[in-house]
């Protein structure tokens, strides 16, 4: 069965689940995850929107992103305070959203400790004095009082949570947070009952636990989400995570166990395995804590891409629950989709997500337009409906004209589609033929189906010029959706080629190859890293002061690593002016001093592009969007495409 397919309702994880206080309709949970939709002291209408619109898409149980327990742990603007009673209202109204489509809604009990990440200054707060090995901060090493008033703001928190409603809490014990700080013998080096041995690193969170109970109802639900491996020297393996969730389920049980792994230090890359990982790459993990578990449900979760997947990590015994994040942001109504029988909108797993998330921008999706903008999407669908027989024609199909075409048809047009070339999905399925971005095709495959089931009649390999134009009906709206072409600019005494291009014919390029990156994402260091593996001296040369800087730094440190091996060489902060007998030539950006840099007989220039040229004649009335209107990242174009197939009726063609 391809990816991200439908299956049959009968699936297990599509059937209720309850143990002790957990009562669920389904296993498949929407996982915390950070959206900066939210203030510290509000809870806003788009945050309540996001959080309804997972629950109304049918998750078994909604997980808030990560809430602040404690003034010592403020990341940043957005995140909603849990400490602060004031906010119980607010946090009731989410409540009551999510309740309205009778799901259950848990939030997370967050303290980032050394991690202060967003807000390094503040002062961070950690069980022990070590450097955080992302943020670089140096923390304060808590008094045992301070020890106490945190782990008294994670249990009034949770009471917070509870008179507003919720029906539990999930305590953050993972990726390097304070809880994991306690458990992990890295950063862990207390010598009083906070720490040393396996019981005492635990006590923190074992406490935690207890509190809560003692201060919320007694049917509320307490979770925990736990590092079972950190990927560090001398932190948490699955040895230490399994005795560590010994210690829980014998002294504090709680209701389930979501079990993730890695930490903000370069094991980062195993937080959010992106499209170069296999599925579920970390089963095994989940697999191996449900072994001591006792009984206690255990949640599998990282890269789970669909209902099929959970289903058998369930019947394989790995888990009892599945969580899945990045699936539901780019599909909110995944389950619903599956039970009617549909195919939810596939991830790609780019990480561009996490890339909005993690630079403080509201979340978003590149290929689904609900995604960070729930109230507006809500008001796009109840907009009226196209006028009966008016038609749309759509100029290329590439990933703007695609989105066009499926709004559009299920806003009631009639829409025709044409594509020049034999392939639809422009340069996004391109880049889906580079090795290791082979999943970016699902997008495109994804729309183009969609589209089509909505009544959309795509042409494939046929040309559209000013001529075919100009026999069109005067009220047919034209849409203009033909991408970009990349600019290369030559240097005398070199090849020089587009990144496409070169792609296409690598196997007559010559070498050395120099990369010029203009577009500082993932193809480009995609191609880079394949030419090499084929044999090819390969450089990489860049204005910037780094490579990668539009590529999600959770993903950029996999990008650097696989450069690293293949023996890509990188050159910053140069920008290539000639080629003087076979060598080239580079000057400074900041200094203008010049440089050699070596032999090159290749040279690739990834970027900039240009907006391709329009085929439509004066006096013909158009739209035009995407890569055609001015070159951007896929989200951009994509956004801009929704937006204008939404609102075609305020269009006078």
């Amino acid at each position: 069965m391809p990816q991200g397919a439908a299956v049959p309702t009968t699936s297990v994880a599509l059937s209720p689940y309850s143990h002790g206080r957990l009562s669920l309709p389904n296993r498949i949970a929407f996982l915390a995850t950070v959206n900066n939709l939210g203030r510290n002291r509000a809870i806003t209408p788009e945050l309540v929107a996001f959080y309804e619109e997972r629950a109304r898409g049918g998750a078994g149980l909604v997980i808030t992103e990560g809430l602040s327990v404690h003034p010592t742990s403020v990341p940043n603007g957005t995140v909603p305070l849990a400490f602060d009673k004031e906010l119980v209202p607010g946090f009731a109204r989410l409540a009551d959203a999510v309740h309205a489509n009778d799901r259950p809604i848990v939030g997370q009990l967050w303290h980032v400790g050394r991690q202060a990440l967003w807000n390094p200054g503040m002062q961070p707060w950690s069980p022990s004095p070590g450097r955080d090995p992302y943020s670089g901060s140096t923390p304060h090493a808590m008094t045992d009082a301070e020890v106490l008033e945190v782990m008294d703001g994670f249990a009034q928190s949770a009471r917070n949570l509870a008179d507003a409603g919720f029906d539990g809490v999930e305590i953050h014990g993972a990726h390097g947070y304070l809880v994991t700080q306690f458990l992990s013998p890295s950063s862990n080096q207390r010598q009083d009952r906070w720490g040393g041995s396996t019981t005492d690193r635990s006590r923190f969170v074992v406490e935690i636990i207890n509190a809560i109970r003692e201060r919320c109802p007694d049917d509320f639900v307490v979770g925990l989400k736990l590092t079972a491996h950190e990927y560090v020297d001398g932190g948490i393996d699955l040895e230490e995570a399994q005795a560590i969730v010994s210690r829980i389920v014998e002294t504090a049980p709680v209701e389930y166990l979501g079990v993730s792994q890695a930490n903000f230090s370069p094991s980062l890359e195993y937080h959010v395995p992106d499209l170069s990982f296999d599925d579920v790459p970390f089963a095994h993990l989940a697999a191996g804590v449900r072994e001591v578990a006792a009984g206690t449900p255990v949640m599998a979760m990282a890269k789970v891409p669909d209902v099929e997947t959970g289903s058998d990590l369930i019947e394989r015994g790995v888990a009892d629950l599945v969580g899945m994040s990045r699936a539901w942001l780019s599909d909110p109504h995944l389950v619903r989709r599956v039970e009617r029988g549909e195919t939810p909108r596939p991830c790609t797993y780019c990480n561009t997500c996490w890339h909005y998330i993690h630079t403080g921008r509201p979340v978003t999706c590149i290929y689904a337009p609900e995604t960070g903008r729930e109230l507006e999407a809500r008001d796009e669908e109840a907009s009226p409906a196209a006028s009966e027989g008016r038609r749309v024609r759509v100029i290329g199909a590439g990933l703007a004209g695609l989105e066009t075409a499926r709004v559009a048809s299920r806003r009631g047009y009639e829409v025709d589609v044409y594509e020049e070339s034999s392939q639809a999905g422009g340069r996004l399925a391109r880049e889906a033929d580079i090795p290791g971005r082979e999943r970016m095709g699902l997008a495109t495959q994804w729309l183009q189906k969609a589209a089509v089931r909505e009544g959309a009649r795509v042409h494939l390999g046929e040309q559209v010029d000013a001529e075919v134009i100009r026999e069109w009906n005067a009220d047919d709206h034209v849409v203009v959706a033909v991408g970009a072409q990349p600019v290369v600019d030559d240097l005398d005494g070199a090849a020089a080629y587009s990144l496409a291009d070169a792609w296409e014919t690598r196997a007559e390029l010559g070498g050395p190859v120099v990369i010029v990156d203009e577009m500082e994402d993932d193809p480009t260091y995609a191609v880079a890293i394949s030419l090499a593996n084929d044999g090819h001296e390969v450089a990489v040369v860049t204005r910037r002061d780094a490579v990668a800087r539009n590529v999600a730094y959770v993903s950029r440190i996999g990008v650097l690593r696989r450069l690293d091996e293949a023996g890509v060489v990188l050159h910053t902060q140069l920008l290539p002016v000639r080629v003087d007998d076979g060598v080239l030539v580079a000057r400074h950006v900041f200094s203008g001093k010049e440089r050699r840099l070596g032999p090159v007989k290749t040279i690739v220039r990834a970027g900039p592009l240009a907006a391709a040229r329009s085929p439509v004649p004066p006096g013909v009335d158009a739209v035009v969007v995407g890569d055609a209107s001015a070159p951007r990242p896929y989200e951009a174009v994509f956004r801009e495409a929704h937006t204008v197939a939404a609102h075609l009726d305020r269009i006078q063609p």
